[in-house]
């Protein structure tokens, strides 16, 4: 696995590498670390997949952490982005590019420590799967990552991924018990949608990556888009529900 460190400064960017190594070393991860100076560089060397992880300084000179992540967003779709920056003022663009956190500076040992223990939590819930009944008795596993969003129709419930759908015999909300909270959120009394494939927030629905509309109880918008802005900006539902 690979990790990209692209922040112009290098004292804060030796600083991160260093404190992504000791975080690693002890909790026995490993990973190769490559650091960037700039927005152009990184991306020279951003063929799609070959990061996991990618930590992006906002304010650089020339191409900015913002457009720098945009071109990668165009590239790959599925790794971290996590903004390096002295304040989250930025939090509205960077929904646009589905940041994971911020690194706010200064740059502290115990504020990076949350971020990679956030990051491989994460990455170990992508790698699990459900089991969901289907057709006379059959299973099939479904992988966490790729649910896009859930649908109750009629007497069947039926899973939404990239490319493909399944139905089961499951109601929505024994669906909702089977994968648990974050990053699935029950948005609807027919919807569930995953947090991390939500596109763009529409004024009454969810955007999903795969075209999926997913609309919003007009009595629960504000908060909805509230939870799901938060989420992709790097904030927990237990942090945002305590505001």
């Amino acid at each position: 696995m690979k990790i990209a460190v692209c922040e112009d400064n290098a004292e804060d960017r030796a600083l991160i590498c260093a404190y992504i190594e000791d975080y690693m070393a002890r909790h026995s991860y490993f990973a190769e670390i490559i650091p960037f100076a700039d927005g152009e560089a990184l991306l020279e060397a951003f063929p799609s997949g070959s990061f996991k992880l990618l930590f992006l300084d906002i304010i650089m000179p020339g191409m900015s952490g913002i457009d720098t992540a945009r071109k990668i967003r165009e590239m790959d779709q599925h790794c971290k982005l996590m903004f390096i920056t002295s304040s989250p003022d930025f939090m509205a663009e960077s929904f646009t590019v589905q940041t994971s956190d911020y690194v706010i500076k200064p740059i502290k040992r115990e504020n990076m420590d949350k971020t990679m223990t956030a990051f491989y939590e994460a990455l170990e819930k992508s790698s699990r799967k459900v089991e969901v009944p289907v057709g006379r008795g059959g299973k099939v596993g479904i992988a966490i990552a790729k649910i896009e969003y859930i649908e109750a129709f009629g007497k069947l419930t039926v899973f939404s991924m990239h490319d493909s759908v399944v139905e089961t015999q499951l109601t929505i909300s024994e669906v909702e018990e089977l994968l648990g909270d974050e990053p699935f959120l029950r948005c609807h009394r027919s919807y569930i949608i995953n947090m991390n494939h939500v596109k763009d927030i529409g004024g009454d629905s969810f955007l999903m990556k795969n075209g999926g509309v997913v609309p919003m109880p007009v009595k629960s918008r504000k908060e909805l888009k509230l939870v799901v802005t938060g989420f992709l900006a790097g904030r927990s539902l237990s942090e945002i529900n305590k505001k």
